[in-house]
């Protein structure tokens, strides 16, 4: 049995297979018990994943332990399959190795720049309410006499906001306004009836 693994040529594809294997186990056991064994190497190419929205750069480490073991995984595997099973030359067998490993691994990358599109920064920007049509939730008075809050409605999501006007007569709760600046000095909106 051993000898199916581990003679002639056959060594070339079990190391590699089982160590990503190995590497992959122990990290899903990682994370079935909710820790975290992430080490990245240093060594790495930025992908855009053409995501839209604000925040820090959604670029990920292409060259990581989790890719390198998905290609050796992936590629030893095949490897030892095509030469074993297959009977094919070292040679060929080797080919058959990398490009598995390399599909292998293009679908893990694959695979977490379409999970970081699903992702949402959470960040919405105070300009982004400029416009919008909103309900007062703490009165705001007169110009000048102070604040109140206002309740809108920002990328699907319910937000309260401090805000102030410009008008001389108070505006009491419950009042629908429609925001027509902002001050992001103060992070208030700038609001007038609707």
């Amino acid at each position: 049995m051993m000898q199916q693994f581990l003679g002639d040529s056959a060594v070339w594809f079990t190391v590699p297979a089982v160590a990503g294997t190995l590497y992959f186990a122990i990290q899903m056991l990682f994370q079935g018990f909710g820790g975290d064994a992430d080490f990245d190497m240093d060594v790495s190419a930025d992908v855009n994943t053409d995501v839209s929205h604000g925040g820090a750069g959604h670029d990920f480490k292409v060259l990581s332990l989790q890719t390198l073991s998905a290609f050796f995984m992936g590629g030893g595997w095949m490897g030892l399959a095509a030469y074993r099973l297959l009977d094919l030359s070292p040679l060929l067998s080797s080919l058959i190795a990398v490009g598995a490993g390399l599909g292998v691994g293009w679908m893990l990358v694959a695979l977490l720049r379409a999970t970081l599109k699903l992702q949402n920064s959470g960040n919405i920007e105070l300009s982004d309410a400029v416009g919008l049509v909103g309900v007062v939730y703490v009165s705001i008075p007169e110009a000048g006499a102070g604040g109140g809050r206002v309740k809108l409605v920002i990328q699907n999501r319910s937000r309260e906001y401090n805000a102030v006007q410009t008008g001389e007569e108070p505006i009491p709760t419950g009042t629908r306004v429609r925001v027509a600046s902002t001050n992001p000095g103060s992070n208030r909106l700038i609001v007038e009836r609707a």
